[in-house]
């Protein structure tokens, strides 16, 4: 009897304990740090987009923004900053796809879990990813610029930083393309660090170089896309006359599909930031916890907040379908 007792006892201080741990652990406001690689046009729309998720607004979480500033080592010194301030979980835009793996990993060791969006990284700690296939983006558009060029022509191509992994995963994509098209000639490949001033500043030099040999352009975001195409009226070229692809879908370059000087991809900033707030609050309060953000009915799949990998759709922007998105 006496033995019946004490395990009773022991079971009632082991259940007293749990109930205590569970209820400091589900303390609101959740804090939550957002890292932006840098504050881009579609970094800061990503933003922007978690500042409106529910929980956000009505206060159950509490959302910083800590700009990387495009640099690897400030992102780590960010991450341990969180982890130094104990926040409840992360959500993590790398700048560098392989650095990213050393200050995530300590992030993991101090039971803070991360969760990557838009951008990856090379790491199997994170609680999960959210955001669009970036290979496939970079085939989407190769194959698009292909089309327009009926299979043959030269063309240039603007990167995004190097290392950053939509760089990274593009570039795969656009050359997985080229090499199956051979009679498309890559000219130039040159970073402009998704800058729409460096973009114009590397198109210039281009037709500088190459004048009316370039029959096409690749950027791999809107922004330098949109350098680009200033860089040819500042020579008095035509954009409409040389095709160009990017990726992205930012405003002023829905604004260019409309004036049929760009074809470019859409990515959805709200998917992705939304998806990334739900799921970094799905790693905090547990198997209970139910998306709030309205972006699940739209074709994303919740899958019970366990997926490691969540592929936002990139959507064609054409001049058929853009008067759908341009606001």
């Amino acid at each position: 009897m006496k033995k019946l007792m004490k395990l009773v006892q022991h079971l009632a201080v082991a259940i007293l304990a749990s109930a205590s741990w569970n209820v400091a652990f589900a303390q609101t406001p959740y804090r939550i740090a957002v890292m932006p690689f840098g504050m881009t046009e579609q970094m800061s729309n990503w933003t922007n987009a978690m500042r409106e998720h529910p929980m956000v607004k009505d206060g159950t979480v509490k959302m910083t923004v800590l700009d990387g500033k495009f640099d690897a080592m400030v992102q780590s010194n960010q991450i341990d900053t969180a982890i130094t301030q104990q926040y409840d979980a992360i959500i993590f835009a790398p700048m560098d796809y392989k650095a990213a793996g050393a200050p995530i990993a300590r992030a993991a060791a101090a039971n803070i879990p991360v969760v990557s969006s838009v951008t990856r990284a090379d790491s199997d700690q994170l609680f999960a990813y959210v955001g669009t296939n970036d290979t496939d983006g970079g085939r989407m558009v190769t194959t698009a610029l292909v089309e327009k060029l009926k299979g043959k022509g030269n063309i240039v191509l603007v990167e995004g930083p190097i290392g950053n992994s939509p760089q990274v995963m593009r570039r795969i994509g656009i050359d997985e393309v080229l090499k199956a098209n051979p009679d498309v000639r890559l000219l130039a490949a040159k970073t402009a660090n998704w800058s729409r001033a460096e973009g114009l500043a590397v198109m210039e030099n281009w037709i500088s170089l190459y004048g009316d040999k370039i029959d096409g352009v690749i950027a791999e975001n809107d922004e330098m896309a949109l350098g680009v195409i200033q860089a040819m009226r500042s020579k008095n070229i035509d954009p409409a006359t040389v095709p160009i692809v990017s990726l992205d879908g930012v405003p002023d370059g829905q604004r260019a599909v409309r004036d049929g000087h760009l074809f470019t991809l859409f990515k959805d900033p709200k998917a992705e930031g939304q998806g990334a707030m739900d799921l970094a609050i799905r790693s905090i309060v547990g198997p209970s916890y139910q998306p709030k953000a309205d972006i699940w009915a739209n074709g994303v799949q919740w899958k019970d907040g366990t997926a490691k990998q969540y592929d936002i759709p990139w959507v064609p922007l054409t001049q058929a379908n853009i008067g759908q998105y341009l606001k």
